[in-house]
């Protein structure tokens, strides 16, 4: 079995990295923690996937084949406790796109589309891109995690929206919901005939040991739904894209089908290959990369403790910290890319007086970013 080198530095400067080479940095010396990607090279097998395409040389059209929808179907299976059936499965170049068309076929002007703030952005863009009402509610913090305002959540579903987009685990909360929170979101939703729109691409991630992913997509009988998941996240290919949707109401999966014609891609064969190489050898390099994971937050929460001013809830999983900042440091991502580190405003994601920051890198510059921090404390 190979060990992997996380604490290895890869210089990713002038490799058209949308991280790195920022024209926002204008040449200056940075480090970048906005973009959800990590500095961590891939496991060999996907690497071994890439060279078998390029020697081969033909890079045509191509179709996703049998053993790749065995493939997610097994993972989904054995890792979710969710049984599929094939014919629910539809691939897609991203889940953005996904998403993005969903809500353009299901959402109208009259019935717009529900989420939680804070929330992974393009989920309240999308609509607002749409011309589709959006309709939001807060996030609350209960016993040392993210949820949602149950309350406010009904609150907003009686506004009539078509759709819920739903993200779990929770970008940026890092919330991994439990069964009494999928069951309750599944009851409202029935209860006020609302789409659920799930996007579980960071399934794999999950840090805190006791934290066991549930599709919601699972329990859901009486209303659509569609589920999204996806490799690209956890094991770090979201340069090649590829994702499936599971929708199990044929009606609904044949009209979103219809709808993707001229509007999404083929696959690659590279995001083909490399999915099926994750399905069949991932799991060596995602079981030494979660431990990792969990010490850089682990320092990290160590690290805001011990600033006033600072505070950040743990994360069930994700590799995104959302820290809170108060007055006493200004506009502090402003400061932080004065001297060096960009994270991402916590306005981008609905959330005021926040910061989110990507520590799946290495040690050493999760480290640089956290003296960063320190030398602008008051």
């Amino acid at each position: 079995m190979k060990i992997y080198d996380f604490d290895r530095v890869i210089d990713r400067k002038n490799t058209s990295s949308y991280k790195w080479d920022n024209p926002l940095y204008q040449g200056k010396p940075m480090l970048p923690m906005p973009v959800a990607d990590m500095e961590f090279a891939v496991a060999d097998e996907i690497l071994e996937a890439l060279d078998n395409i390029t020697q081969h040389g033909v890079l045509g059209y191509s179709i996703v084949p049998d053993s790749l929808k065995l493939l997610a179907q097994k993972k989904i299976q054995e890792d979710y406790q969710w049984e599929t059936e094939l014919e629910w499965q539809v691939w897609l170049p991203g889940i953005v796109p996904g998403i993005t068309l969903a809500c353009d076929l299901f959402a109208n002007e009259t019935r717009g589309v529900a989420t939680t703030i804070p929330v992974y952005h393009p989920f309240h863009l999308i609509p607002t891109w749409l011309g589709r009402p959006l309709i939001t509610f807060p996030m609350v913090e209960k016993e040392g995690r993210w949820t949602y305002d149950f309350i406010a959540f009904e609150e907003a579903l009686k506004k009539q929206p078509a759709v819920f987009l739903f993200c779990n685990p929770h970008n940026p909360g890092g919330t991994v919901f439990n069964q009494d929170e999928i069951d309750l979101i599944i009851s409202l939703c029935k209860q006020y005939d609302c789409m659920i729109i799930s996007d579980e691409i960071h399934a794999d991630l999950r840090i805190h040991p006791q934290s066991k992913h549930i599709c919601i997509g699972q329990f859901i009988e009486e209303i659509p739904s569609i589920s999204f998941f996806a490799t690209s996240k956890a094991f770090n290919t979201a340069g090649l894209g590829g994702c499936v949707a599971i929708i199990p109401h044929k009606s609904t999966r044949e009209a979103f089908v219809k709808k993707t014609f001229g509007y999404m891609p083929m696959l690659s064969r590279h995001s083909i290959d490399v999915m099926s190489a994750t399905y069949q050898h991932g799991s060596n390099w995602l079981s030494q990369l979660i431990p990792y994971l969990k010490q850089n937050h682990d320092f990290l929460m160590d690290f805001v403790k011990q600033q006033a001013g600072l505070d950040m809830i743990p994360l069930e999983a994700t590799y995104l910290a959302w820290i809170s900042y108060d007055q006493s440091w200004g506009d502090l991502p402003e400061r932080l890319l004065e001297h060096g580190l960009h994270v991402l405003r916590g306005e981008q994601f609905k959330g005021k007086n926040f910061i989110r920051l990507n520590f799946a890198c290495p040690h050493s510059q999760l480290e640089e970013a956290c003296q960063i921090i320190a030398s602008l404390s008051h």
